[in-house]
């Protein structure tokens, strides 16, 4: 599959850089291979006025190098609920199979139960009522020593870093999984308060203020969300974790596509059994007006982007030319292959051997 190269409307000031880059150093990596190695000069970025904005996708790929890095120290990535450590990595893999927002939540909360001893972190997931609670337990006691060297300026709030940290990979990897933002009612961390403008920058991405010193971490969320289906593949989760910092960056700052929600649903329902129009509002927590409304917000309709999915797939197998196409009607539920012939002619302007000659004769 080829990746689309990153939106660069997402970005992140100089001076987020300088700070990761002055960190690395301080713990005893050699920062500037891995700035050369992220496509960045360090002496240029150093020059540069703090507050000039560099593509997000820049600096998604700084911070993974440089978990790489700290991976190589043999110790836990703590900061971030470990984003771009293999430990991250492989819990996705866990999940990315499950059906809803709840067992993907349930199956990470054994996973990091099991892997506790060497992080020092995991999720505990509850359900009170119409409330769902996501904690985030952080024990500040496993963060070796190279991780806050004394000469960091955050040093005397490193459990308030990583808690807060945590939260906010939490709460913006929930949202990439169904595709949708989570709506938060309230968020705690049991840390003291490290500086109004870092309490202002967990409101703008999480969109609660956090109220400190609580007896633990946590963000809680209507439990209706819990049902939400996940819309990934394993395919879309390779994506994801080649830009994973991007990735939740973005989610974050942008309003969640109903239409890419539908496109990843559509993906794992199956060429030949595509959900009804009310099927799919149902996947999603919409009423079928609500849904439809949507979707013409955004400039496209339910049956637009099904014609799309098929149009897509059917271009595929044409392109591998290892079934009839016949077969590939059949493939895509068409019962009769005319009826498969002339839906492609409408989608594409082509017979589907008309595409097919087309392909193979350039």
């Amino acid at each position: 599959m080829t990746t689309a190269k990153p939106d660069i409307q997402h970005e992140i000031p100089v001076r987020k850089f300088l700070r990761l880059l002055d960190y690395l150093e301080k713990v005893g990596i050699e920062p500037a291979p891995i700035a050369k190695r992220g496509g960045l000069d360090m002496n240029r970025l150093i020059q540069e006025d703090p507050d000039t904005l560099l593509p997000g996708y820049r600096y998604s790929s700084l911070y993974e190098l440089a978990a790489e890095e700290m991976q190589k120290l043999n110790v836990a990535v703590p900061w971030g609920a470990g984003i771009g450590s293999d430990i991250f990595h492989f819990m996705c893999y866990s999940i990315i199979n499950c059906q809803t927002l709840e067992e993907a939540l349930r199956r990470a909360e054994r996973y990091q139960r099991m892997v506790y001893p060497m992080t020092g972190y995991h999720i505990i997931l509850s359900v009170d009522g119409d409330t769902a609670e996501l904690r985030y337990h952080f024990d500040n006691n496993t963060i070796k020593p190279q991780f806050m060297p004394d000469s960091w300026d955050r040093v005397e709030f490193s459990d308030t870093v990583a808690k807060a940290s945590g939260l906010r990979v939490w709460h913006a990897f929930m949202g990439w999984l169904v595709g949708r933002d989570i709506d938060l009612i309230d968020v705690q961390i049991s840390a003291p308060e490290f500086s109004t403008a870092y309490t202002n920058s967990v409101n703008t991405v999480m969109g609660a203020t956090p109220s400190y010193d609580a007896d633990y971490t946590a963000m809680r969320f209507h439990a209706d969300c819990l049902r939400y289906r996940t819309v990934h593949t394993s395919e879309s989760l390779e994506a994801f974790l080649r830009n994973a910092v991007y990735a939740l960056i973005a989610q974050d700052s942008r309003p969640a596509s109903t239409g890419a929600a539908i496109r990843s649903l559509l993906a794992k329902s199956g060429a030949g059994s595509l959900p009804s129009f009310e099927d799919m509002a149902e996947n999603l927590h919409m009423s079928p007006s609500s849904l439809r409304r949507r979707l013409q917000s955004e400039g496209t309709s339910y049956q637009e982007l099904k014609d799309h999915y098929r149009r897509d797939i059917a271009m595929r197998h044409l392109r591998e030319n290892t079934l009839k196409i016949h077969e590939i009607g059949e493939l895509l539920g068409f019962l009769e292959s005319s009826s498969f012939i002339r839906s492609f002619r409408n989608w594409t302007g082509l017979t589907p051997k008309q595409y097919r000659s087309e392909f193979f004769d350039d």
